[in-house]
């Protein structure tokens, strides 16, 4: 900047001295400055256009398109919503009816001649891609696991107990569920069987029920069995002092208990507090603080591996409710809470890997590099000699046929259920499962029930018209398993996951560095699936019928173990966002948008996009040019 103003500067001064100073000379134009002043249609604004809950009318749509037209829109993004205001209309226009592909058909005949392009989300709602013609079998899932212990050496014949078959987002929490005296029906669940693996149980490991622990808490005795039933849906409520001290939960053993973590899971997230002990019930000395390092979407249960502690009295310190992401990265203090609910607090005694349910996937952390499994001793952990695959000697019924060798032994059948999770915010009419997106074969599938339609009722006008389908952030929620899981970590990183399946559960294989290696193979594999089963699926079909792809892949909200420049390689339009008014952590919108125009740099695209503005209100010009700026 410096050494234009001095450029000027001397331009101006020659004038001066020049004869003919005042003869303008006749410079060629700039063309940046001329693109700004007459932008190519590529450079040109598009809107999103929501449907809102089914008041569409045919003269609406060509009022909304010419408008669209005169103020200098380039085109619109078409979205049917169960969201927003405005005008209500009689009939209503439901998704899916004849009448709406009717309205759809007008809007790209409309489209096509006021030369505006089209562009349909990819599912009703924004997010992401889901409808009713999903099964559930096509739906996304989740790894769940079911547990029994057995002494040899003998023969086993028996049924493995099934591993929960709910929906929700880890092992039998129940989310989505019809509230009591509700007549709506519940939604069907599904459940699928993966492997069958059995591990020499390592000599620490110890039920903690068996102990007996006496709990109590600031308001005095109570039950603790909610929280170490090994079920996420029966709770145990703490009422916070009216004084403002913490509230606390403690176990008290009659002999030492020796722990090496914790699992607690609360409702609504993990509360504010710390993790203590003490030999004497007075000096307490503490273990681990929460909600701990590295919170955004951190999930409901959350596992906390600390030095091996020896100790008659474990408290759990309660002082504020769970944190909002937005708080936790802006460091915003806790907010008090009048009661805490909590699922689950258990006391492991063998290790276990610190903090596994974000590292397997079942919810999410910035990066994982701040938070390694402690050294465990080989009493705490599972040997590779001490894992047999038992899969093949289960049959479909359940039941498994082996001879058990001498020990104490630990057999683990893994399976999937559904997360539940359903395209939003959709009517009642287009709102069904998101499809499984770690599968091409179900992502295909869902955009052969969505587009077909959608094309036999545009016609000629599909592919003319008609021209994009935009994916919008997603917003379905953490997915971590599908039923070709284990043959495509096996093609992805060439070698045999199913005797490290136990980690995915918390447990310790061969040593803490490994457990924590293959979790990031499993992370990476993660990764590499929703780019290449959802995104380029996505695209791949969508470009053999002349339609491109707009899309966000995967968004600020930061739901899954994502590679975003793997993601936004696939769509033909990579795009960003950014918000009027912070919803998230302001550091992520730049991120965001730098990660698009990043993808569009590595990989050769031409265009690039960002949803801009959203969240205002009544902004000005002025403020909208400062945060666009």
């Amino acid at each position: 900047m410096a050494k234009m103003m001095l450029l000027c500067l001397a331009i101006i001064s020659a004038g001066l001295l020049n004869p003919r100073a005042g003869i303008r000379s006749q410079s060629p134009p700039d063309p940046l400055e001329q693109g700004f002043k007459n932008p190519v249609d590529s450079a040109q604004p598009r809107t999103w256009w929501h449907w809102t809950r089914s008041n569409v009318s045919k003269e609406g749509i060509t009022k909304d398109l010419e408008w669209m037209k005169r103020v200098g829109l380039a085109g619109f993004q078409l979205a049917d919503v169960n969201a927003g205001g405005g005008q209500n209309v009689d009939p209503k226009v439901v998704f899916g009816t004849p009448e709406w592909f009717d309205a759809v058909r007008h809007a790209a005949s409309e489209a096509d001649r006021l030369g505006l392009e089209m562009t349909i989300f990819s599912s009703a709602g924004w997010s992401e891609t889901g409808g009713t013609w999903v099964k559930p079998e096509q739906a996304m899932k989740k790894l769940v696991w079911s547990e029994m212990s057995v002494e040899g050496p003998r023969s086993f014949a028996g049924k493995l107990p099934q591993p929960p078959s709910n929906n929700g987002p880890i092992r039998n929490l129940i989310t989505g569920a019809p509230r009591p005296g509700s007549t709506t029906p519940p939604d069907p669940t599904y459940y699928g069987d993966s492997a069958v693996v059995a591990f020499r149980t390592p000599a620490d490991e110890s039920d903690m029920a068996q102990s007996h622990p006496q709990a109590t808490t600031n308001a005095g005795g109570i039950d603790a069995t909610p929280l170490w039933d090994d079920d996420l849906n029966s709770v145990l409520v703490i009422a916070a002092p009216t004084d403002g001290k913490p509230a606390w939960l403690q176990y008290e053993y009659a002999q030492p208990f020796t722990a090496r973590a914790i699992s607690i899971a609360g409702r609504g997230g993990i509360p504010v507090g710390r993790i203590l002990a003490s030999d004497n019930g007075v000096d307490f000395r503490t273990l681990v603080t929460l909600p701990g390092p590295q919170l955004y979407r951190g999930g409901m249960a959350r596992t906390f591996a600390f030095p091996e502690t020896t100790a008659k009295f474990y408290r759990i310190e309660l002082t504020g409710a769970p944190l909002s992401p937005a708080a936790v990265m802006n460091q915003s203090p806790s907010a008090p809470a009048k009661e805490y609910t909590l699922l689950e607090a258990v006391l492991h005694s063998s290790a276990r890997v610190h903090r596994w349910q974000e590292k397997a996937g079942f919810s999410f952390l910035f990066e994982y590099e701040s938070v390694p499994t402690p050294p465990a001793p080989t009493s705490s952990i599972i040997r590779n000699s001490d894992i047999v695959d038992l899969t093949a000697k289960m049959n479909k019924d359940g039941t498994l046929n082996w001879d058990v060798p001498e020990g104490r032994w630990t057999i683990m059948r893994f399976g999937y259920s559904l997360t539940g999770a359903k395209n939003r915010p959709a009517v009642p009419a287009a709102l069904g499962y998101e499809v499984d997106k770690l599968s091409a074969k179900h992502t295909e599938s869902y955009l052969r029930g969505y587009v077909d339609p959608i094309s036999r009722a545009l016609g000629p006008l599909y592919g003319k018209s008609l021209r994009y389908v935009l994916l919008d952030s997603w917003e379905a929620g953490m997915q971590n398993w599908t039923e070709e899981m284990i043959g495509e970590f096996r093609l992805r990183r060439h070698y045999d996951p199913t005797p490290y399946l136990p980690i995915l559960t918390g447990r310790v294989v061969r040593d803490a560095e490994v457990s924590d290696r293959f979790l990031w193979d499993f992370r990476r594999t993660l990764a590499d699936m929703f780019a290449e089963n959802h995104y380029k699926v996505a695209t791949d079909f969508l470009r053999k019928q002349g339609i491109r792809t707009y899309g966000e892949a995967a968004g600020v909200s930061l739901e899954i173990p994502e590679d975003t420049l793997l993601n936004k390689k696939e769509l033909d339009i990579p795009m960003g966002e950014f918000w009027a008014r912070d919803l998230h952590p302001s550091k992520m919108y730049y991120e965001d948008v730098r990660g698009a125009a990043s993808a569009s740099h590595v990989y050769g695209k031409t265009l690039v996009a960002t949803e801009s503005f959203t969240g205002g209100g009544y902004e000005s010009p002025y403020s909208l040019k400062k945060i666009v700026d």
